[in-house]
């Protein structure tokens, strides 16, 4: 029987956190450029990523500390270990970006009634910036494999969107009055983050109610096992992601033969078909 925790699923989780703690001191150190920057410009656009950032800094801070818990062996008291850690991280982090970008969509909707012209020059200046560390971050997330890193990169990436926004924006106000461009841009982007963090969130409720991964055909698996010889019936079985990587399989199979070589002979074609599922572990029960 394969560990619950792959080698493979541990390199995933050690490189993730190594690449949220580096997106962790780079949104903090961005964090304290935004604030001012916000101030200083009267840009609605900076102000909403001020309060956005505040919020990225405290996700990122708890992802990473999840992301650390979930390399923990499994024990006694939890027999399959911690990796789950990392999708309850996903959920803080979706819940909590979309709880902000709520915030910025009513200050933007409120921002449209009552225009002010930002600061054009500053906000270049704080764009370059922007685009710069929000780069970074999503540059060493983007790729990730746990939800974690997901949920972490779509957060990111909608900033990089923002920024790029704002820079184009702070370029036009230089030669044209278009101040009303700043909380649409805000509206747009927060509604994107809502939308793409929504179904982030969705994903990750799924995996720890135990769903049938979405990659896999359930009728395929099960098709796969009774083609396999003295399998009668397949009487209970069970598919689900331990963490969006490890899938976990159970199932109780009614067989016609109790000869040793035979059910050694149907484990392995069980072994194999779990392959196939990126099964890490798997329980079998036979029924004579």
């Amino acid at each position: 029987m394969a560990q619950c925790t792959t080698e493979k699923s541990k390199d995933f989780h050690k490189k993730a956190s190594g690449n949220i703690s580096i997106t962790l001191i780079l949104s903090l150190l961005f964090n304290i450029f935004v604030i001012f920057g916000g101030v200083y410009t009267n840009s609605i656009a900076i102000v909403s990523d001020a309060i956005h950032d505040m919020t990225d800094t405290f996700c990122l801070l708890i992802s990473w500390i999840l992301e650390k818990f979930s390399l923990k062996e499994k024990n006694d008291r939890y027999t399959y270990g911690y990796q789950r850690l990392s999708v309850l991280g996903a959920v803080i982090t979706s819940c909590t970006v979309i709880v902000a970008s709520v915030i910025v969509v009513y200050e933007s909707l409120a921002r449209l009634f009552s225009v002010v012209t930002p600061d054009a020059k500053g906000m270049f200046v704080f764009a370059l910036v922007g685009i710069l560390f929000k780069g970074l971050s999503v540059y060493k997330v983007y790729k990730g494999q746990t939800y974690n890193e997901k949920a972490i990169s779509y957060h990111m990436l909608g900033d990089v969107f923002r920024w790029l926004a704002i820079l184009v924006l702070s370029v036009l106000l230089m030669f044209w009055d278009v101040a009303i461009l700043d909380p649409i841009i805000s509206l747009v982007i927060a509604i994107w983050l809502i939308y793409q963090l929504g179904k982030t969130l969705i994903d990750s409720i799924r995996i720890l109610l135990q769903r049938v991964p979405d990659l896999y055909n359930f009728e395929n698996l099960k098709g796969e096992i009774l083609s396999i010889d003295n399998v009668e019936d397949i009487l209970d079985i069970h598919l689900w992601s331990l963490d969006g990587i490890d899938q976990i399989m159970s199932a109780k199979l009614k067989v016609t033969s109790d000869n040793k070589d035979d059910l050694i002979k149907i484990r392995k074609d069980i072994d194999d078909i779990a392959d196939e599922f990126n099964v890490s572990e798997s329980t079998i029960e036979y029924i004579f």
